[in-house]
């Protein structure tokens, strides 16, 4: 990790986790001293420098002014006296040993003024150090008159290596990061965003009637070097030149032109390329590239090299596990339990108990039969939760696509659970069905509760089930899956309940987490827990409390976060899914979905005529042929009943 930023522990974690930090700066004096600086010096300008003046295309009008690009190497040097003394003592106040390198006025006329999406160079080596921008307007500063906007978290992700003649990755993905990703910083006058130089960021033109005016200071820390990455298309577009800059290089230099006179550092290879959506949002996933765990190895759990490369790459394992002695041992520890907690909707597990009685016997049965069967296979690991696993028969126990909680610090450990069937499953009475390397696409926590916090596929449940892939498996064998994989399962249509068993597995090492989504906020509560946490506080409990505007006052909180998931269009999330997974579409299960919920192979839904004797009978069959009327559409069917039809029915199944 880069060094520190701020000398308030709150400011950066917030600066670390968002990419910037928005605190007041500026007295309404100093704002009208420097808004007097700028009309008093601004005659001195020289005009900006401009890519005509060299041979590269830009625009041949910048509809804004920035002053490090001024003509008049004089008129920057007043700017930036006037600015670094006004802000010294500032930002010496909030930040830890930093230095100014470059100081402007930022104005932006009507009309004019939008500042295309991208980051700032980087001034640093971005691996060990962080500079920042001071931005402070010296009006309110909105949409209207075109506020600076912040992809948030998208510091140290993308655009290892930038300068002003580096092609930049993201450069045609400004319409979908303006409709998706952007927080807008509507500060007041004097208000300061300090930013991380390499956060994405826009700017629109200026809306409103008369000036916008703002100034950036940008500061890197003491004890680094300022650097400057140029690329020299004619002479090898596939190298990019690290330079060793001069204190005087930012008052001095043209932006476009080849540096003179500079110390070259290192030869940089560079491939010219330009990053899709898919690979702009899986960007923004990843870790940073100056987090030092990012070529950091998990620890493995399993002792077997290819078992452990399996699960990395495809997020589950699929092991024979129990005997047949064992397997009729827990089916009938099952069957003599008293069952309080089971409602209407045909699946559910044990851990819904009130009973915390309840849930410790099954707990207690479940390691004791699992764990020596997992010893063999599993290295240096800890089980931390247990259930049983039920699915009744009928067509409305379908579980959606979804991926279980986070349990651990993910950055540094993964946790898994290991699901055993007591009967062989297959696509007709419930069956595991995963999405095979999805729990490479995310990695923002996911927090409890349900259904009242969101997840980041809680709109896309149903568009995203015609993916999955059924695991056929036998009873006593065991499904190890990472949590983050994205996993479901089909209706039960057998006339047999389906039992299951399941507990949860971490890395001894690690501390074991909760998320909680804070009622009424978008903020997430992270506690240390301990095992028997999962045996006090399950779903149903803390949706009690999320309901009642509380959090768990009981547990050691350690710190909270904002809650930051990408949104995703539908078509956005079924593009991830399908171009960053080995998922495909799901022919058969879409089929079998089709003949349950009565459609036609033409994509028509059937009429139903049932001769019926009971009144029960006869409201049922109304009620079914109300459901399901004729239709025309020329669609095709495969078209027809996997993104629209057979979605509508397995929600419209699960609501009723």
């Amino acid at each position: 990790m880069s060094n520190t930023v701020f000398k308030d522990s709150a400011l950066e974690s917030e600066f670390q986790e968002k990419g910037y930090a928005v605190i007041p700066f500026l007295s309404a004096e100093e704002i009208d001293f420097l808004k007097a600086m700028f009309f008093e010096t601004i005659n001195q300008s020289g005009g900006p420098k401009i890519g005509p003046n060299v041979d590269f295309q830009t625009q041949s009008e910048i509809s804004y002014d920035f002053t490090f690009i001024d003509n008049n190497i004089e008129y920057k040097q007043k700017v930036f006296d006037i600015i670094t003394s006004t802000f010294k003592d500032k930002a010496n106040n909030y930040l830890l040993n930093y230095k100014p390198i470059i100081a402007n006025y930022i104005r932006k006329k009507e009309g004019g003024g939008e500042v295309p999406m991208h980051q700032n160079w980087a001034f640093v080596d971005e691996e060990k150090y962080t500079s920042v921008s001071i931005w402070v307007p010296l009006v309110d500063s909105n949409e209207e008159n075109g506020t600076l906007q912040m992809v948030e978290g998208s510091h140290k992700r993308f655009g290892r290596y930038r300068g002003p003649m580096v092609p930049w990755e993201l450069r045609d993905l400004k319409t979908q990061i303006i409709l998706h990703h952007l927080t807008p910083m509507n500060v007041k006058a004097g208000q300061a965003v300090i930013l991380d130089d390499s956060i994405v960021h826009y700017s629109d033109i200026n809306k409103t009637q008369g000036l916008r005016l703002a100034i950036q200071l940008i500061m890197i820390p003491e004890a680094a070097n300022s650097i400057h990455y140029h690329l020299d298309k004619e002479e090898d577009p596939n190298t990019i030149i690290q330079y060793e800059t001069t204190v005087d290089f930012y008052t001095n230099f043209h932006p476009w032109l080849k540096p003179k006179e500079l110390k070259a550092l290192k030869q940089i290879p560079f491939t010219d390329g330009k990053f899709s959506y898919e690979e702009f949002l899986e960007g923004l996933q990843k870790k940073r590239f100056d987090s030092p765990e990012r070529n950091t190895r998990i620890a493995p759990l399993f002792k077997d090299k290819d078992l452990q490369s399996q699960f990395e790459k495809d997020g589950f394992i699929k092991i024979p596990l129990l005997n047949e002695d064992e397997i009729i041992d827990l089916k009938k520890f099952y069957l003599e339990l008293k069952h309080e907690h089971v409602g209407s909707y045909g699946f559910h597990v044990t851990l819904d108990s009130n009973d915390q009685s309840y849930i410790t016997t099954v707990f207690s049965k479940l390691f004791s039969t699992l764990k020596p069967k997992l010893n063999a296979i599993l290295q240096n690991y800890k089980t931390f939760t247990a259930s049983y696993v039920i699915k009744e028969a009928g067509l409305q126990n379908i579980v959606p696509p979804h991926q279980d909680w986070s349990f651990v610090d993910e950055s540094k450990f993964c946790s898994a659970t290991v699901w055993i069937p007591l009967m062989d499953v297959n696509k007709n009475n419930g069956a595991l069905s995963v999405i095979k390397g999805s729990h490479r696409l995310f990695n923002t926590p996911r927090n409890s509760p349900s259904p009242q916090s969101k997840s980041i596929l809680s709109d896309h449940l149903f568009e995203v089930f015609p993916y999955v892939e059924v695991i056929d498996m036998e009873a006593g064998e065991a499904l190890v899956f990472d949590n983050r994989l994205i996993h479901a399962s089909p209706p039960n249509t057998s006339n047999q309940t389906r039992i299951g068993v399941g507990i949860g597995i971490t890395q001894s090492d690690a501390q074991l987490l909760h998320y909680y989504e804070v009622p009424n906020s978008n903020l997430i509560n992270v506690y240390e827990v301990e095992e028997s946490f999962f045996e006090k506080y399950n779903n149903a409990k803390l949706s009690e409390l999320y309901n009642k505007g509380e959090v768990p006052k009981e547990l050691q909180l350690i710190k909270t976060i904002e809650k930051n998931h990408p949104k995703y269009t539908r078509d956005e999330i079924v593009s991830l899914i399908t171009s960053k997974t080995d998922a495909k579409l799901n022919m058969d299960l879409m089929q079998d979905l089709a003949g349950l919920y009565h459609y036609n192979l033409d994509g028509t839904k059937k009429v139903i005529q049932t001769e019926t004797n009971s009144v029960e009978d006869k409201e049922a069959a109304l009620i079914e042929t109300a459901t399901h009327t004729e239709w025309k559409d020329d669609r095709s069917f495969f078209k027809k009943y996997t993104l629209t039809n057979i979605v509508k029915e397995i929600r419209f199944r699960i609501k009723r």
